[in-house]
């Protein structure tokens, strides 16, 4: 298509020249409609509707002209090239792939005796290991408890109660407030009824 574009594209752009239009904005347009999947009847008419803004007559002489030019600079569809069966391949590349075989190796006497010393001299405990073994054990009795989770719930019980106690104690107070002021109240009250009756007399 890129080959189709490099031919065709200089051409319309002399041809749009030629009709004294801008070959810019009609250009790109027309080559979308060329391009597109629309039958030949569809591209027909929608380059006709595009050059009857731009043309008088002989619209459909100038369509005809374009799409034949478009059709000749179009490269050809290439014949798909049959796929050969999938099956068929796999054969192929299994034949000409050799197994992977395993063979077993046959060891001498001697080599067995040595592999058997090997063997037998890392499967048995020396006896400094056991002592380091029995070691270890006796050293994770002596470990002691973790008690993290005991003293952050501790801490956390501990800072709810002072929470607890501030509070209450913050109400007493308030309680002890309101009680004082409604007491000075009265006795204002009083004061005042002593001295309106003082008055009076």
């Amino acid at each position: 298509m890129a080959a189709a574009v490099c031919e065709f594209e200089p051409w319309l752009s002399a041809k749009l020249k030629s009709l004294k239009t801008d070959e810019g904005v009609f250009g790109h347009y027309i080559s979308s409609i060329l391009e597109s999947e629309e039958s030949i009847d569809e591209k027909k008419d929608a380059l006709e509707g595009i050059l009857s803004e731009i043309l008088e007559s002989d619209i459909s002489v100038h369509v005809n002209e374009i799409i034949e030019k478009w059709e000749s600079c179009k490269p050809q569809e290439e014949t798909l090239k049959p796929v050969a069966d999938v099956d068929v391949q796999l054969a192929k590349l299994l034949e000409s792939q050799s197994l992977a075989t395993t063979t077993r190796r046959e060891y001498t006497d001697e080599e067995k005796k040595i592999r058997e010393a090997i063997l037998s001299q890392y499967s048995q405990l020396s006896d400094n290991e056991e002592d380091l073994e029995h070691e270890e054990v006796t050293d994770s009795t002596d470990l002691v408890k973790n008690t993290n989770a005991l003293d952050v719930a501790a801490a956390a019980r501990e800072r709810r109660e002072q929470a607890r106690l501030e509070a209450q104690r913050k109400k007493e107070k308030d309680r002890e407030d309101r009680e004082k002021q409604k007491q000075l109240k009265e006795e204002k009250k009083e004061k005042r009824k002593t001295q309106k009756g003082e008055r009076k007399r």
